[in-house]
């Protein structure tokens, strides 16, 4: 019997990989706020969209001069 084994959809946002770069370079800029806002919106796909946001900053690291 299917009536138990139902799932909730997840409801949210999922951000695009341009919205995720552009939170990321901010975090590495130093700013939260981008990705802070991101994540908050993004509803049931919250950690999803942290985890690529921290991806992409690490992809996104400036280089350094020695």
């Amino acid at each position: 019997m299917g009536l138990f084994n139902r799932k909730a959809q997840p409801k949210g946002y999922q951000p695009t990989e341009a919205e995720i770069v552009d939170a990321a370079k901010k975090l590495n800029a130093g700013s939260n706020h981008a990705a802070w806002d991101l994540t908050l919106h993004s509803g049931d796909f919250r950690q999803q969209t942290a985890m690529r946001i921290l991806g992409s900053s690490v992809d996104h690291m400036p280089e350094e001069e020695s």
